[in-house]
């Protein structure tokens, strides 16, 4: 059920938040290859939070019942696709995050990429019910990331930092559980500011029973000055960072006759 929360917080978002002072979303109508939708607009970004179909569905898939999660997986790429007037991202640019079927319907949500590289808490979620209906779609996506493609600073140094912000490091016996590198975007009240981070999952051996409530932590160091960005608790051993074993197929190269238009 976490997921199914996730997205929809993602189709309800309407509200950008900058310390305590909400800011609100713009919405307005828009016809989208005949098709009328109605789009909030994130006020900080210009990407669509919402896209909600005036009428009838965003998109159609046909035979649901029957599709294979790994081709329900596919419908991302060809929403992005369709609706690429107002979504600032290429089909190639999602990478999957989830997607889980509760009774009749999916939950399917994706990260943004920029050249290979997640986006920490980006999404683009979806649900499809029954009939293989898709009404909405919730987003917060970064259009225009200008960032270095390397690492100036080691992974060994950078660990070696991120190490030193947790609290009894050595005596509560911390085990690296994951890491990668990813983009941090930072919202501020001017914009977005983007790291190309280390990100670093810690978590004490005591938490690592299956039953174990203890928590770790999530460290970001910057690749290319070692600037600690980002310090996060985390809950259990899932951690902040992200596998890399999905890469979205072409387009053109997608299941046909899946879909109505």
């Amino acid at each position: 059920m976490a997921l199914v929360q996730r997205c929809l917080i993602g189709l309800i978002f309407g509200l950008v938040w900058w310390g305590n002072l909400p800011i609100p979303a713009r919405s307005e109508t828009a016809t989208i290859g005949g098709q009328k939708v109605s789009v909030k607009w994130d006020p900080l970004t210009g990407a669509p939070l919402t896209i909600r179909g005036e009428g009838r569905p965003l998109l159609e898939v046909k035979a649901v019942s029957k599709i294979s999660r790994d081709r329900i997986t596919q419908v991302g790429p060809l929403l992005v696709k369709q609706y690429q007037q107002v979504l600032p991202i290429q089909p190639d640019h999602l990478r999957l995050k989830a997607a889980e079927k509760v009774y009749d319907t999916w939950y399917v949500s994706y990260w943004q990429t920029v050249k290979g590289v997640i986006i920490y808490e980006s999404s683009l979620g979806f649900s499809i019910d029954s009939r293989g209906r898709i009404y909405s779609l919730g987003a917060l996506l970064y259009p225009r990331v200008q960032l270095p493609e390397t690492n100036k600073i080691p992974r060994e140094r950078a660990l070696r930092i991120a190490q030193r912000q947790i609290p009894d490091y050595e005596k509560s016996d911390y085990r690296l559980l994951a890491d990668n590198v990813i983009i941090y975007p930072e919202r501020k009240t001017g914009g977005v500011e983007y790291y190309r981070v280390y990100a670093f999952n810690f978590f004490p051996r005591k938490a690592l029973h299956p039953a174990s409530v203890v928590g770790g932590w999530a460290v970001f160091v910057d690749t290319q000055t070692g600037k600690v960005v980002f310090v996060q608790t985390l809950f259990k051993p899932l951690g902040c960072c992200v596998p890399e074993n999905w890469v979205p197929p072409k387009p053109e190269d997608l299941y046909k006759g899946m879909f109505g238009n």
